[in-house]
């Protein structure tokens, strides 16, 4: 069901509401409401969806990434420990290991600031789609205030 159509129907609950005499108010029926606002949620743009998908993998992506981090620092931390035994490629492990390091966090920057580029792409077609719906159900609003 599309925006509209869920406005029409909401538009007729209000229509066949109870009206409360001598003023702008209306009851409703609870039930039908209630579900009217199921069948809203069930209906959201998929792009809700997608979002609230999409945070969830930044998020893994970015525990993997630190995780991947801190197993290849370790890695590096436990070949430091071997090789500084043994003296005269102390220097050269050290060289390695920080080079390592520096490239576990260069991969992690790397994959956490893509994860927030995507999800900052997908949360903006998210935000463009509401903002369309917003206004529709302005819009629609808009109309109940004038028949009203």
């Amino acid at each position: 069901m599309d925006i509209y159509a869920m406005l029409d129907e909401l538009e007729q609950l209000v229509d066949e509401g109870t009206k409360i005499p001598l003023s702008d108010k209306v009851i409703l029926d609870k039930e039908k409401l209630l579900d009217f606002i199921d069948t809203l949620r069930a209906d959201l743009p998929e792009e809700v969806r997608q979002a609230r998908w999409i945070a969830r993998e930044r998020d893994r992506v970015i525990q993997e990434a630190k995780e991947e981090a801190q197993r290849l620092i370790n890695e590096s931390q436990a070949k430091i420990s071997e090789m500084a035994q043994e003296s005269e490629i102390v220097k050269e492990a050290k060289n390695q290991a920080e080079e390592i390091i520096n490239q576990a966090n260069k991969v992690a920057r790397e994959i956490k600031l893509g994860a927030n580029q995507y999800a900052d792409e997908v949360l903006s077609k998210l935000e463009q789609s509401m903002e369309k719906a917003l206004e529709a159900i302005k819009q629609g609003r808009n109309e109940l205030q004038k028949t009203s």
